[in-house]
């Protein structure tokens, strides 16, 4: 009450039309009291709402084999309603790891698929250029090479897919332009990334996107992936461990 009394000497001291709401105190006080609400209030939002998209959701999965159908599908369900949740803000999503094994292909695949039935348009460029698996994965018979990456519909309602193989080694890729272009025609760009920390290109990979999920076997893993993500505006928003 000490600063809404204070609020009221300084509305004082002005030399203002003398209307009757002025000397009325009480009527000050309750006024000066309800905007300071307000805007606490209004803070508080703004706090909560960023160390929601702030807080990374943990995810196990298994390559071994050892789970069910069930525990899979629950994983999948994780990543997608967290990819859901912060889509308003962030479209363009990283699937990052140190190494290929420790990113499985269908983890950006079953996240496309998954997103692509809730009638999500879905774009999803594959960086690993030595396997071009994705391209494996949907069955396409992509042109080696392309002098001009393009999307490739797949037989998948609402997917479409930039293979690796449209990318080569010596040539520098421009990601960040392609993921800008694409940004109006798609609800949602996945990049997978695996290698990301030794990839020639990984500074303008994690400037291109606005989200990650990193995938990973142990925490040293992790340390070298969030120091990576850090130096760009990109956001970690999942942490997926994979269990051998």
């Amino acid at each position: 009450m000490k600063s809404c009394a204070a609020m009221y000497d300084i509305l004082s001291q002005l030399n203002l039309p003398k209307l009757e709401a002025f000397h009325n105190q009480q009527l000050i006080l309750c006024v000066a009291a309800g905007l300071i609400v307000i805007v606490v209030f209004a803070i508080i939002l703004i706090i909560l709402r960023k160390r929601r998209f702030k807080k990374a959701v943990n995810i196990n999965l298994s390559d071994s084999g050892e789970r069910s159908a069930e525990q899979l599908e629950e994983s999948y369900k994780l990543i997608i309603k967290r990819i859901k949740r912060v889509g308003k803000k962030y479209k363009s999503i990283l699937f990052a790891s140190v190494e290929p094994d420790t990113l499985p292909i269908t983890i950006p695949v079953n996240t496309a698929i998954g997103l692509a039935k809730s009638k999500k348009r879905c774009f999803l460029i594959d960086l690993d250029l030595g396997r071009d698996a994705i391209a494996k994965a949907f069955e396409l018979d992509a042109e080696k090479n392309s002098l001009r990456p393009r999307a490739i519909e797949t037989k998948f309602e609402n997917i479409w897919v930039l293979p690796g193989s449209h990318f080569t080694q010596s040539r520098q890729m421009n990601i960040k332009a392609i993921v800008e272009k694409a940004l109006d025609r798609f609800d949602f760009i996945l990049i997978n990334a695996p290698s990301l920390v030794s990839s020639p290109d990984r500074r303008q990979i994690t400037s291109a996107v606005q989200a990650a999920f990193i995938c990973t076997k142990d925490s040293s893993e992790a340390g070298k992936l969030d120091e990576l993500i850090k130096m760009s505006d990109c956001m970690v928003i999942g942490h997926i461990q994979i269990q051998s």
